[in-house]
């Protein structure tokens, strides 16, 4: 961790895609770090994601990697998907590092506050809670069109939400003592 200061670990959570893989790096619920997509557009494209993972984790040494649980409901990966999360997980292990998965109705779980939540207006409530992601927001898409791109990054960003909701509540005096 920078400077050793955070009393939460360091996530890095990862939302593969049909075109490569979204990502988010926080330390702590309220301090996103760093995200992007990383697209990979030629064959292999898992051994080359692979290859941008392991330099996400060298960059960021990770405590915490967060995934999506495609078994879980609500996924609907793909078998080339769902062997990528599969060969993160084990990056995960050989590095030490712990991870963990969450289900699409995990994510929607830790919104409840949200009437109905659906990807885009979780994405939009996101958007508000981390401003620095909010120009990357698409417009809600209609039922003929395509997922945006974007939208992975907010998922990778719910998931790394999700893991910190789903952490034991700290309470002050855990917090003091920590100090």
């Amino acid at each position: 961790m920078i400077g050793g200061h955070s009393t939460y670990p360091r996530v890095l959570a990862i939302d593969p895609t049909t075109r490569g893989f979204a990502y988010t790096v926080f330390e702590g619920p309220d301090l996103l770090i760093e995200w992007g997509l990383s697209q990979v557009r030629q064959d292999k494209k898992n051994p080359k994601c692979m290859a941008r993972i392991r330099d996400l984790v060298a960059r960021y040494d990770p405590e915490v990697i967060v995934l999506e649980d495609y078994d879980g409901a609500g996924s609907h990966r793909k078998p080339r998907v769902r062997a990528l999360i599969r060969s993160i997980e084990a990056l995960a292990l050989s590095c030490g590092i712990h991870h963990r998965a969450f289900s699409r109705r995990d994510v929607r779980g830790v919104f409840p506050a949200l009437r109905r939540p659906t990807k885009h207006s979780i994405a939009a409530e996101l958007a508000r809670r981390y401003p620095e992601l909010s120009p990357r927001l698409p417009d809600e898409r209609k039922c003929y069109e395509s997922e945006d791109e974007r939208m992975n990054l907010f998922d990778a960003t719910s998931l790394a939400v999700t893991y910190f909701e789903r952490l034991p509540k700290r309470t002050e005096s855990v917090l003091v003592e920590a100090a």
